[in-house]
């Protein structure tokens, strides 16, 4: 059983043409497409939640089967959110009934378009097709926006989930996404390192965590770094693929390899799984060599760099600032260093409009290889956050050197920690601290 979940402002009927390219590369399977309620997604007052509740209830109204691994699933866009919320909430790593899935420019740590508006939006989607511009789904936007703490909690309750979701043995699953932008008035949302809606590294689910707690010692903090979960999911870049063209949409796909991925996605079993992953890596270094030589850096290799900051009490921080800057910022060269990675490393910010803690950060990452390339050189990594106690009551000691340390990394560790196409979760613990005017006792 094959079942086809649409993304936000699609319906089912979009996905007819990509049936018949999978059934004309061989695929043999009963299809059910789950379209939700078309257009419910553009409603301002749907939820998430809603989504994933109504999804279950059409489940089980049309008895599609819930045996464990008896459905294989495809997802294009918020379409991967959805059914990862579903299966997370309705089973257990034991009991879901997806076997393989096969995600097409999901939306995992979500999308550039989300924030910009109705107007950008409705042109950047329907281009001249659009009749008027419509309710956007103001809530399922907000999940979609960069950095959201939505996307972040997600990954805690799946990828970063004690227990193993992904994998031989679990569901299968497959991510492919394009690395072109639109054409056309579309152009207009395309952005560094994306598709034309998502970023490719966005789109991959295999996110790598660091937690950085400075509570105990603000100059020494503690360190755990979640770079290798159980977990494992195959990560393909179709070349010249964008959002539409990937799922078949207009006259995609356009890249020859890309249906051939897909059946391959929809077919691998247990024991080729671990082959499928190392088959696709070796194609992404050939295209990433080839696009990082190039000069466009629309397709050069970027990191997701999604930073959440809160104090001990896990209350969000609202206000701070990450610097980064080379060997101490000492130096011509390393002030030269420290203003080319804001300025070529560094080619995006965007701080999450729910929650100002949640911040993302578009790494350029040929661009930082290029520039520290000296065995001595150090990345150092810093935060200033408001309130400054020694201004207040209360707040954070992080203005001054002798303050708060640095997070200081070698070559070895920012190639570690910064890596093409991916997407890291930094989550930063600061102390929250009391000034002793803040409260008293007094003698009577």
């Amino acid at each position: 059983m094959l079942v086809i979940i649409h993304g936000w402002s699609d319906n089912y009927k979009s996905f007819r043409p990509l049936v018949r390219r999978l059934r004309e590369q061989g695929l043999d399977q009963p299809v059910e497409d789950i379209h939700i309620g078309d257009y419910v997604s553009l409603d301002d007052e749907v939820t998430f939640d809603d989504l994933v509740e109504a999804m279950q209830r059409s489940w089980l109204e049309r008895k599609l089967p819930t045996e464990p691994g008896s459905v294989d699933v495809i997802v294009h866009s918020t379409g991967g959110l959805v059914v990862r919320d579903w299966f997370i909430r309705h089973y257990t790593p034991e009991t879901v009934p997806v076997k393989r899935l096969l995600m097409l420019a999901p939306a995992n740590f979500g999308s550039p378009l989300a924030h910009t508006g109705r107007s950008m939006v409705g042109r950047a989607t329907k281009g001249w097709r659009g009749t008027q511009l419509f309710e956007t789904g103001r809530y399922i936007l907000k999940g979609l926006e960069l950095a959201s703490d939505y996307s972040f909690r997600l990954a805690e309750r799946d990828w970063f989930a004690p227990e193993t979701w992904y994998g031989p043995g679990r569901i299968l699953c497959t991510v492919l996404t394009g690395n072109a932008g639109y054409t056309g008035i579309s152009a207009i949302a395309n952005r560094p390192g994306t598709d034309g809606t998502v970023r490719v590294s966005t789109a991959n689910l295999a996110a790598v965590r660091l937690d950085v707690d400075f509570v105990a010692d603000p100059m020494r903090p503690l360190y755990r770094w979640r770079s290798e979960p159980t977990d494992r999911v195959a990560f393909g870049v179709m070349d010249e693929e964008d959002h539409s063209s990937i799922c078949a949409k207009g006259s995609g796909p356009r890249n020859a390899e890309t249906l051939p991925a897909m059946l391959e996605a929809l077919t691998v079993d247990d024991a080729g799984f671990a082959a499928w992953c190392e088959r696709l890596e070796t194609a992404n270094r050939a295209v990433m060599a080839r696009r990082n030589s190039g000069r466009r850096a629309h397709y050069h290799g970027y990191q997701n760099t999604v930073f959440a900051v809160h104090d001990q009490y896990g209350r969000p921080v609202r206000d701070y600032l990450v610097e980064f800057y080379a060997n101490d910022d000492h130096g011509r060269r390393a002030r030269r260093l420290t203003r080319d990675f804001q300025e070529a490393v560094v080619t995006n910010v965007h701080v999450y409009k729910g929650n100002p803690a949640y911040r993302s950060l578009l790494v350029n990452c040929r661009e930082l290889y290029r520039l520290f390339d000296r065995p001595d050189d150090r990345l150092h990594v810093s935060i200033t956050a408001y309130p400054e106690l020694n201004s207040r009551d209360v707040g954070y000691k992080t203005y001054g050197d002798a303050d708060i340390g640095a997070i200081v990394l070698d070559p070895d560790q920012i190639q570690a920690l910064f890596q093409e196409n991916r997407t890291v979760l930094v989550k930063l613990t600061l102390k929250r601290e009391q000034g002793a005017g803040t409260f008293s006792f007094h003698d009577p």
